[in-house]
Order: C-alpha cells, then sequence, then structure tokens
C-alpha cells in the first residue's frame, strides 16, 4: 500500500499540497487540460455575454441604458477572448489563477448593471446570478480559493446593488442567505475535486518513483549479472577467456567445422623470459605485460578466434575455419608484431617475444587435453630451439 509522504500533504481548506514545489509540479502535470477546460469555458462564457444582448433592445430601445448595457457586453466578451487568447499561448496562466480570477470579477460587473438596468428581471438576474456562482466553482478552472473570492465579490456586490435600491435590510439579509448556498455548494465540490486531483497525482507519482526504483534495481541486477558472468568466464587480469570458458567454445566451434567440413587449429604461447621480466621488474611489470599481450592478441586476431589464458605466461588460441599452414603464417604475423611491440614500464620499455606451438584438430579428436599436450610438445620444441618462433605438431 502506498503512504503518503510529507511532500504530498493536502491542505484541506486551500485544496492544495501545503508543499509549494509539490504543488507547483502538480500544476505543470495538470496544465494542459486545464488550459483546454478553460478555454472552453471561456467561449462559452463570452458566447452567452454575447446572445444575450438582443434581448435587452425590445426592453430598453437604442437609447444610452441600452448602448451602455450592450457595450459592456462587448468589453465583458472581449475580455474573455483575450483571456481564450493569451491562455492558448501561455497556458501558465491557467496555473497561478490571478488573470483568470480578474477576468470573473470583471465579467461579474455585468450582473451588477443588469440589476439596474432592466427593472424587469430583477428577480431573473438573482436566479442567474446564483447560477453562475456554481458554475464558477464547477466549470471555470481555478484555484478553490480565488473562486471563493470571486464569489464573495459577486454576493456582496448584488447585496449592494439591493441595499441601495432600498429594498431594506431584510432583503439584503435573505439576499445574502439564498447567495450563500450555491456559494457553499460550488466550494466544497470543488474543493472535494481538487482534493481527489491531487491525492490522484500523489499516487501516480509515487507508482512512479517506485518504478523508478524498481527499474535501477533491475539494472543494477542486471549489471552485477553481467559482471559475475563476466568474473565466470574471464581472467580478471587479462579479460581473456578462462579455461572453463573456452574449452566449452571450443567445443562448439570443433563440432560446427566438423558439421561444414572445415578445418580448425590450436595453438599454445608461452612468453619467453616471463620469470626474468618478474624477477628484475617485479610482479607489477609483469602483470602490465601480460595485459599488453592480452590486448595485442585480442586486437590482432579475428572475432571469430578464441583467445584465452592457459595459465602464468601461457596462452590459448583457438582458430576456426583456419588451416594450419594458414595459422602458422598468422601466428608469425603475430610473433613479430609482439617483437616489434615492447611494453613501456615505469618509463622503461620492456622487449616482449613469444614462442608458438600449434596443431591441426582433427576429425578423430575427442579431447581437448590430448590436443593441447600436443600443441605444447610443439612449444617447447620450439623453447629448446631457442624460442621466439612458430612450430607445428
Amino acid at each position: 500500500m502506498l503512504t503518503v509522504t510529507t511532500n504530498y500533504r493536502l491542505s484541506n481548506w486551500r485544496g492544495e499540497f501545503v508543499d509549494a514545489a509539490t504543488e507547483q509540479a502538480f500544476r505543470k502535470h495538470s496544465e494542459a487540460d486545464a488550459s483546454r477546460s478553460l478555454r472552453r469555458a471561456l467561449l462559452v462564457w463570452a458566447a452567452l455575454v454575447v446572445s444575450f444582448g438582443p434581448l435587452d433592445y425590445p426592453v430598453l430601445g437604442h437609447g444610452y441604458d441600452f448602448q451602455l448595457l450592450f457595450g459592456w457586453r462587448l468589453a465583458t466578451a472581449a475580455v474573455l477572448l483575450l483571456l481564450y487568447w493569451q491562455v492558448r499561448r501561455k497556458p501558465s496562466l491557467v496555473s497561478d489563477g490571478y488573470a483568470v480570477t480578474a477576468v470573473e470579477i470583471f465579467g461579474s460587473v455585468l450582473f451588477f448593471m443588469l440589476y439596474f438596468l432592466r427593472h424587469d428581471m430583477v428577480s431573473w438576474v438573482i436566479g442567474v446570478t446564483a447560477i453562475s456562482l456554481l458554475a464558477l466553482f464547477m466549470f471555470v478552472p481555478n484555484r478553490v480559493y480565488l473562486s471563493l473570492l470571486t464569489a464573495a465579490f459577486m454576493s456582496i456586490g448584488m447585496m449592494i446593488c439591493v441595499a441601495v435600491r432600498g429594498m431594506g435590510i431584510e432583503n439584503v439579509v435573505g439576499l445574502g442567505f439564498i447567495l450563500a448556498l450555491p456559494t457553499a455548494v460550488g466550494f466544497f465540490t470543488a474543493l472535494r475535486w481538487q482534493l481527489s486531483q491531487r491525492r490522484q497525482y500523489a499516487l501516480l507519482m509515487q507508482v512512479v518513483s517506485s518504478n523508478r526504483d524498481l527499474q535501477d534495481e533491475i539494472k543494477r541486477r542486471e549489471a552485477l549479472e553481467a559482471e559475475l558472468k563476466r568474473q565466470a568466464t574471464t581472467d580478471p587480469l587479462t579479460g581473456l577467456f578462462n579455461r572453463r570458458q573456452y574449452e566449452m567454445l571450443f567445443q562448439r566451434e570443433r563440432q560446427r567445422c566438423n558439421r561444414l567440413g572445415q578445418e580448425m587449429t590450436l595453438c599454445v604461447m608461452d612468453l619467453d623470459h616471463f620469470k626474468r621480466i618478474n624477477d628484475q621488474h617485479g610482479h607489477d611489470a609483469g602483470d602490465a605485460v601480460l595485459r599488453h599481450v592480452a590486448q595485442h592478441l585480442c586486437c590482432s586476431l579475428r572475432h571469430s578466434d578464441v583467445v584465452g589464458r592457459f595459465g602464468g605466461e601461457e596462452f590459448v588460441l583457438i582458430l576456426p575455419d583456419t588451416g594450419l599452414e594458414q595459422a602458422v603464417a598468422v601466428l608469425n604475423r603475430l610473433r613479430e608484431e609482439l617483437a616489434e611491440t615492447p611494453v613501456p614500464v615505469r618509463g622503461q620499455l620492456l622487449p616482449v617475444s613469444a614462442t608458438f606451438g600449434v596443431t591441426a584438430v582433427r576429425q578423430d579428436d575427442t579431447d581437448l587435453e590430448a590436443i593441447v599436450r600436443r600443441a605444447d610438445r610443439a612449444l617447447y620444441e620450439g623453447k629448446g630451439a631457442g624460442r621466439n618462433r612458430v612450430m607445428t605438431a
């Protein structure tokens, strides 16, 4: 079950988040929907204000009162359409609510003018005012306390109009009660709606946060799994395949080459005088040489070739789709490149050479160990013959 954190605490009277940053984030989140709703409300409001204008003419004629009232209708519609245009350009105007409130107060003045100029429809004006108070909360997107401010302006203004016309204190108080009812209903309805929206937003944000944490955890576990897999299949010093992995890859490539009728060779490579490097320059220098040779092997051979660390300064090279003669040519090129590429260690260049023992993998070969021993014998023949050479078996 999701719990509401401190950042998502709500003010039960303002209908907003207590935390200003969270409230701002919610308004940004709902800005597009609120903008569309407000624009629709403004268009309907402007259409109603103008469409009822011709009904004033039969009563007022073409006199000053009609011109004043119709002019105010046009001015109100113009202000509403101006806000419509501004909101379309800048939806953030809906979020702060002050521009909407100012237009609502300006538009409510029309009811006061109708009260004084249309004496034949005083009760109708009061009824429409009550309906407008409800619509103010329910159909015009705005912050609840700002809508309450506009409702108070309309109600008090209408009560003043009644008092100015000398309707008596009992009528003024009665009107106040009448207008208080739609104001209270509209306020608490809007408040409940605003609180509900923000609770849904809080739950959504916590779900998003939980999903993000879950995705981060999945990525962390995938990275850990990949690292464990790498550690299980590679030599930690050189990054080459370890024995378990190159044996598995050898069996896979051997089956493929047998199935396709392709040749395959295996080589055991040993660095010459490696013990001397460790003794004279330290094991750190020996590790640097091993890493250098491993990187050189990976860069010089094909992606399909398999390079593994056999142990110590020995390496295993598996060359699929390669005959013995071709393998010798490749390994001689590799041997020459190693000899021409000394390893920089503490400002010194350490020369590196290697001896290679290579053998063809035969159709009747079933045991990798036997193939390795055959290549190993060729390797020791090369060492006995003076090192830094490629020998075949």
